[in-house]
Parts: C-alpha cells; sequence; structure tokens
C-alpha cells in the first residue's frame, strides 16, 4: 500500500511538473518569436539613411563648337555630359538652383543661337541631372565626372550664347 501511493503521488508531482516544464518552454518560445518579429519590424521601419534625391544642377561653360543638336528641355544622357565636362571652359555643380539661376543672371548672354555663331564662341549651358550627388561643390572635371552616374539623364534647362569677351559672373565658376 504505500508503494501504491508513493507511485500515485510521483505522478501526480511529476504530471505537475511536465506541465510547468511544458507551459514555461512554450511561453520562453513565444517570448522569443515575438522579440524576434519585433527587430525585424523596427528595421524595415527604420529606414537606412535615404539619400537626398534631389536634382543637381550642372552649370558648364563651353565654346560652341562643342555643342551637338542641344536644345533646351531636351534630355542628354552621361556619356555626353562627360564630353561637355572635357569641353567645358569653367563649371559649377550645385543642388541649389536658386543660386543656379543667380550665377546665370550674373551672366552677360546674348538672345543669339550658339548655331549662328563662331565655333570658339562661348556659350552657358545649364543640365538638370537627377540622382548625381555625388558631384555637388566639386572642384575638379575628373573627379566631376568621375561622381556621375553611369546611367544618370539630364536635362538642359538653359543654354545661352556669352557676349563676346564677356568675364561677368565667371568669377563664380571653378575655371578649368
Amino acid at each position: 500500500m504505500k508503494l501504491y501511493l508513493v507511485v500515485i503521488g510521483s505522478l501526480i508531482v511529476g504530471t505537475f511538473a511536465c506541465i510547468k516544464y511544458i507551459n514555461n518552454n512554450n511561453k520562453n518560445k513565444r517570448i522569443r518569436k515575438a522579440k524576434y518579429v519585433a527587430e525585424n519590424k523596427v528595421s524595415q521601419i527604420s529606414p537606412q539613411k535615404q539619400k537626398d534625391t534631389r536634382p543637381v544642377t550642372l552649370c558648364i561653360i563651353v565654346p560652341a563648337l562643342a555643342l551637338e543638336n542641344v536644345r533646351k528641355n531636351y534630355p542628354i544622357d552621361s556619356e555626353y555630359i562627360k564630353e561637355l565636362i572635357d569641353n567645358s571652359l569653367y563649371f559649377l555643380c550645385t543642388d541649389d538652383t536658386y543660386e543656379a539661376k543667380k550665377i546665370s543672371e550674373l551672366l552677360e548672354t546674348t538672345d543669339e543661337d550658339y548655331i549662328n555663331v563662331s565655333e570658339q564662341r562661348e556659350v552657358y549651358v545649364s543640365i538638370e541631372i537627377d540622382n548625381a550627388e555625388e558631384m555637388i561643390r566639386k572642384k575638379v572635371p575628373y573627379i566631376l565626372k568621375r561622381n556621375l552616374p553611369a546611367n544618370a539623364k539630364g536635362v538642359v534647362r538653359q543654354l545661352a550664347c556669352l557676349k563676346y569677351l564677356s568675364v561677368s559672373g565667371l568669377e563664380k565658376f571653378n575655371r578649368i
């Protein structure tokens, strides 16, 4: 009879201990899963540093000879932008459209079409380029070209011939 009571008591205590162990184990699994899900949600919600996607404005002065079929509001590709940088006499790259507009107002321009002027006449070209933040404020043409994305697309925003021998406004540009 004593053995019978010991076995029954052991079964009751053992069963209770097993149930408690299983419940604790399940609870710990749920807590770990909740932490894992929470960590993943936080990493998805808090994005990594977002790039500033404002367009940059590349302002350049090039000889009329360097321009080929360029018109205002026409798109141009990165290879042609690199050619223009190679042929530029002065350049400036900024993300501030107000600054670019102010600089263009300082230049003495004419209403002439660059096609009808001397090949050596200087022409001001303003190009808006998307996703080219690395080009901003660069002072060396090589670095400017290197930081131009390979698939970059630009749009010509301004195109104007400079008055012959005019140097007004050129002090704001980087000189080659």
